[in-house]
């Protein structure tokens, strides 16, 4: 009950013991079974002990009840990427005294560990994590699905520890979560992103599909675009889709994106409708939609790194700029990676820089004892397969044919596994 909540609350800042609480007026176990809302108890009983504790007990009840609504705000502001407002109610929460009692202090936590991951303050994410798995054995069922929420999106989102490995971890995660128990349908976004990180185009459309419906029917346009970017980039792959609808679809989303005024939305559109135009090779458009989209990203991030990567290697195969610019700017781009000590770009920044000097055998060598072996680890299929390809490729036409059935065997083997 919420009295018992609240004395427990003042007992413990006025640093009395259950007993000194009680003392002429109940049993310590009674307190204790108050405190736990265990027991009936007497009107009266509250009020000496509101007495004793110098509150107004209905005035702090108010202040505790109030604080649960603040707390659901907070959740759909996070939800709705409302920044101003989730950094108002953020301060608000932090002056709260309640904020850390036994009824509101893990939900508290779960959901500054989601303003964290909207952050990609990865480290305090974690730490909360680690903290509630810790502390709380018996999560109530809407905290225990919100963890799990919070745990699939940091696999999903860790941009320092990321593989395929962990998008199958936030799968197996994000599944596990009760809708009935949780209520947000939210989730379902996450889970359409790790399956197209996973390489798993139909679960990805499917998802995605729910959370499209999802985001529309709470006007939540910001992550309805989100949703249908998803679905295109796995519609794209249909080789019956007419490429004149899918532009259209690209376009009339990074229209919306730019009315509601979100460049980080339409920045993502537009390197994805790039890609399109990369995959068809129309370098010059791709070149023209990556060079927007990069426009739209500070750096150092490791989004820039991926933009500026895209943009350079459209230029590069559609000799769409001077090797010297191109290989400034690829170098420029290899000292942003390692400033964010980012291996993965790294490397692909060095693959980029062996192509622009024609460094066949350094290229080669590189991908066999760093690049490969790299993607392997983290099992990064996509590349795995790309740079895979190229060695088969290179072994073949050096006659290392044992080397090149072996490559081949693995490729197969894989493409088994993820289908």
């Amino acid at each position: 009950m919420v009295e018992g909540e609240v004395i427990k609350f003042y007992r413990i800042k006025a640093g009395l013991t259950q007993e000194e609480l009680g003392k002429g007026i109940c049993s310590s176990k009674h307190v204790g079974k108050i405190e736990r809302g265990n027991t009936s108890y007497s009107s009266e009983i509250i009020t000496l002990f509101s007495e004793r504790l110098q509150i107004d007990i209905r005035k702090e009840i108010a202040n505790f009840e109030s604080l649960g609504n603040k707390l659901q705000n907070w959740h759909k502001a996070i939800i709705k990427l409302r920044m101003k407002e989730v950094e108002s109610l953020k301060k608000e929460l932090e002056k709260s005294l309640f904020i850390h009692s036994s009824k509101y202090d893990a939900l508290y936590q779960l959901l500054l560990a989601r303003y964290y991951l909207l952050k990609n303050d990865y480290k305090n994410t974690y730490t909360i994590i680690l903290n509630i798995q810790k502390i709380y054995k018996d999560l109530p069922p809407f905290e225990r699905n919100l963890l799990l929420h919070v745990i699939g999106i940091y696999y999903l989102n860790n941009y320092n520890n990321s593989s395929t490995e962990n998008h199958h971890k936030a799968i197996q995660t994000l599944k596990k979560i009760d809708l009935k128990e949780y209520g947000n349908p939210e989730y379902y976004y996450h889970l359409a992103v790790a399956y197209g990180w996973a390489d798993s185009k139909v679960m990805a459309y499917v998802y995605a599909e729910k959370s499209l419906k999802y985001f529309k029917d709470t006007s939540n346009y910001l992550r309805a675009i989100n949703a249908e970017s998803i679905m295109l980039l796995q519609s794209s792959n249909d080789e019956h889709l007419d490429f004149k609808k899918l532009k259209q679809s690209y376009k009339n989303l990074i229209h919306d994106s730019e009315s509601l005024n979100a460049p980080d939305k339409t920045g993502m559109l537009l390197n994805n409708f790039a890609l399109e135009y990369f995959k068809r090779k129309d370098y010059e458009k791709a070149q023209k939609y990556y060079k927007a989209a990069l426009q739209l990203e500070k750096k150092p991030s490791v989004i820039y790194l991926q933009r500026l990567n895209n943009y350079l290697k459209s230029s590069f195969e559609g000799k769409l700029m001077r090797k010297s610019a191109l290989l400034n700017s690829a170098q420029k781009g290899l000292i942003i990676a390692k400033n964010l000590k980012n291996q993965h770009y790294q490397i692909l920044f060095t693959l980029l820089i062996y192509l622009i000097e024609n460094k066949t055998d350094e290229y080669i060598q590189y991908i066999e004892k760093t690049a490969f072996p790299y993607f392997k680890s983290r099992d990064h299929t996509v590349f795995i397969k790309r740079y895979g390809k190229v060695l088969y490729d290179y072994y073949v036409k050096e006659k290392e044919f044992e080397k090149a059935v072996e490559m081949s065997n693995f490729l197969i083997n894989l493409i088994k596994i993820n289908n």
